[in-house]
């Protein structure tokens, strides 16, 4: 399996099935932004919900061949396994698949995540054990704080300013300060580090030369 991290933005992405695996798979995916459609005869109460809140929409039957012409994505997690096999054939190899009770039919498998912010840690062991992968997926909560969702905002908007504003000779070592482990924990620190950036691009601007 070759990892990679999709962006699922504005994307078609249909979920056949309504039940308790099918909630799991699309709860990940409203964060994601992608265009749902879940067809189904029938849903967990919070798929509902969705629906109604416009999150998502909900077509009430079995999923038919075309309902999976246009997907950029496909999950299949209804509770029957021929519908499920079924699907896997109707695809197009320049789909997305992922079957969830038969993942050697579909073309990529989802693994544990942890997020926080913009870090993502994801852990797979392609199928040998996802007890493990859940166990290591507990580790990497603990260790990996949420204090790194703001840590990761200051080193994003930090590496923006930089490469916009300085020099390339200089943006190294300035981008090397900013991985200080004695950022991760101090909002402080990290606004008056992000303040002092700024103030060295304003007295530069201010020292510059007026062209006239």
């Amino acid at each position: 399996m070759y990892p990679i991290h999709v962006n699922l933005s504005d994307k078609t992405v249909v979920v056949a099935g309504g039940g308790i695996v099918a909630y799991r798979k699309i709860k990940d995916l409203l964060n994601e932004e992608a265009i749902i459609t879940v067809i189904s005869p029938t849903v967990v109460n919070e798929i509902q919900d969705w629906h109604a809140e416009n999150k998502l929409t909900w077509i009430e039957r079995e999923v038919k061949r075309e309902d999976l012409e246009k997907a950029f994505l496909i999950i299949a997690a209804t509770n029957c396994t021929e519908i499920n096999s079924w699907i896997a054939e109707q695809t197009s190899p320049k789909q997305l698949v992922n079957i969830v009770d038969q993942p050697n039919l579909g073309n990529f498998i989802v693994p544990s995540v942890v997020k926080r912010g913009k870090l993502i840690l994801s852990v797979s062991t392609s199928g040998a054990s996802p007890s493990l992968s859940k166990s290591i997926k507990k580790e990497l909560q603990q260790k990996y704080s949420e204090d790194y969702e703001t840590y990761l905002d200051f080193l994003f908007q930090c590496r923006s300013i930089i490469k916009k504003e300085f020099p390339q000779n200089c943006r190294k070592a300035l981008l090397e300060k900013l991985i200080d482990q004695s950022f991760l924990y101090d909002v402080e620190k990290q606004r008056s580090y992000k303040q002092e950036l700024l103030k060295i691009i304003e007295r530069k601007l201010v020292n510059e030369p007026i062209n006239e």
